[in-house]
């Protein structure tokens, strides 16, 4: 009886009648008295006031096998409580733990059990997409303007000369872009060639 007062005195002293203190939740695993099972914890610490919902979930199915410790007080005036689920190692893909509280506003916490939420993933999938996406059209565009380059209207002083000439800005210090272009159009004037023997 005197435990029960001291715990009452204790919330009314720490939290008041109006306090509302928001769940944290976290989730890890532990190996199962059973073989070939795995004991999955869900903890929920730090809520006011005690009633509390939390159920190991597969989606939107709650798990049957789902086992809820008892709601104990923390030293702050706060609850914590400790939900576990035996579960064979092949079934724990997909399933998550989910906390129900009066402080949430309806915003259940939901906590996968690798520990990533699926917004975490939406954005990580996200930033790399954006990321893939800049680099290929990063690169067709470098690929684009390399192409006007070479199908441009300008031919040094005779079609395919080979030297350089050295006094016109467009060619000086780009040698290397030269002989490019020069052996692209060679090969487009062999094949001309022999697509007009084939006629």
């Amino acid at each position: 009886m005197l435990l029960l007062l001291t715990l009452l005195f204790k919330e009314l002293l720490f939290h008041g009648a109006s306090t509302v203190e928001k769940p944290e939740a976290w989730v890890s695993k532990s190996h199962s008295s059973e073989p070939g099972h795995v004991l999955l914890v869900c903890h929920v610490s730090g809520f006011h006031p005690k009633p509390v919902w939390v159920m190991w979930m597969q989606g939107e199915q709650e798990q049957q096998g789902t086992q809820q410790g008892d709601i104990m007080p923390n030293a702050d005036g706060t609850w914590y409580l400790r939900v576990t689920l035996d579960v064979a190692a092949g079934e724990v893909a997909g399933l998550a733990c989910r906390v129900k509280h009066s402080s949430l506003g309806g915003h259940d916490i939901i906590i996968h059990l690798d520990g990533y939420s699926i917004l975490l993933i939406l954005i990580c999938l996200t930033v790399i997409v954006s990321g893939v996406m800049l680099v290929v059209v990063g690169s067709w565009s470098k690929k684009q303007s390399s192409n006007q380059n070479i199908c441009s209207p300008y031919v040094p002083s005779s079609a395919f000369s080979t030297e350089v000439n050295t006094q016109d800005p467009r060619n000086s210090g780009n040698h290397l872009f030269l002989v490019k272009k020069l052996w692209l159009k060679s090969r487009i004037l062999k094949k001309w060639k022999t697509s007009l023997r084939q006629l």
